[in-house]
């Protein structure tokens, strides 16, 4: 029986979906507000929550939503450019290790194929987590010999975001998740099949995420990109993806605090009846 569909949202911090960095009243009004939606996706089912902001807020805003939270995995976003690799692996180790292994990472670096700053990056990062001695002798990284004075009980997670265009590659080497931006369910199996291929390549499985932005009101006007409708239209469109193999859609919502409760409580229903459908039609 097929794993049934995970989700998540992305939190901003701040209005603007940015975190607020001046003044600090205004940071943290945002920080209270995103650990408030981050309670309420843990009580509503959700299984991650990413987390808005950029490298210079991500630990401080990260730490604070693994507070609110009992469940849910929350995604700090790592700009490999901002940390250096054996600092966040401490930081990754004891926030893991704080919260039950409920942290992971969605690495970033610049839209440049040859770029590799983050597979060095990530090497790193996943030597120090496994407790190994880390030798790396990169363009942008060397350590010789260095070793994790914390190690976390299980290895946080590394989601690789799909917004730049060696993200996939990435990803299929050193990730476990590839986030594809904006992508339509119909799209998926061409994308997917050509990024299963690269991660077999090279011995190894990673999940294949959507981020999605979702409306709950019927297009006006030029069709807004994403999915809108009715919650049931909605369902329907999130459950092509599950069918289409991706194991993952994170949650672009307009409104989170209204429209978080709409979706737990009339979507995700409807999402889990057509996977039980399906599994059902698949025995038959």
């Amino acid at each position: 029986m097929p794993a049934p569909l995970l989700f998540g949202i992305r939190i901003p911090v701040g209005r603007t979906g940015r975190p607020q960095l001046s003044p600090s009243v205004h940071r943290d009004a945002a920080v209270a507000q995103a650990r408030r939606l981050t309670a309420l996706a843990d009580i509503l089912g959700l299984d991650y929550v990413f987390s808005g902001g950029d490298a210079g807020l991500s630990s401080e805003t990260t730490l604070a939503l693994l507070g609110a939270a009992k469940r849910l995995t929350v995604v700090a976003p790592i700009s490999v450019a901002a940390w250096h690799p054996a600092l966040l692996a401490r930081f990754g180790a004891v926030a893991g290790r704080l919260s039950g292994g409920r942290f992971a990472i969605d690495l970033r670096s610049g839209p440049h194929p040859d770029d590799r700053r983050a597979e060095e990056f990530a090497r790193i990062v996943r030597g120090l987590w496994a407790g190994d001695s880390v030798d790396v002798e990169g363009e942008h990284f060397r350590v010789r010999g260095l070793r994790p004075s914390v190690q976390p009980e299980v290895a946080p997670e590394i989601v690789v975001s799909g917004g730049w265009r060696a993200a996939a590659s990435l990803a299929a080497r050193t990730g476990d998740w590839f986030l594809h931006p904006g992508l339509d369910p119909q799209e998926v199996p061409a994308r997917l099949a050509a990024f299963d291929g690269e991660a077999a390549a090279t011995g190894r499985d990673v999940g294949f995420a959507v981020a999605a932005a979702v409306t709950f009101r019927p297009a006006s006007g030029e069709a807004p990109t994403g999915i809108h409708g009715t919650p049931e239209e909605v369902a329907e469109r999130l459950a092509e993806y599950g069918r289409s193999g991706v194991g993952l859609v994170v949650l672009d919502l307009a409104d989170p605090e209204a429209d978080l409760p709409v979706f737990a409580r009339e979507v995700l229903p409807r999402v889990r009846e057509l996977e039980h459908a399906r599994a059902l039609a698949a025995v038959h």
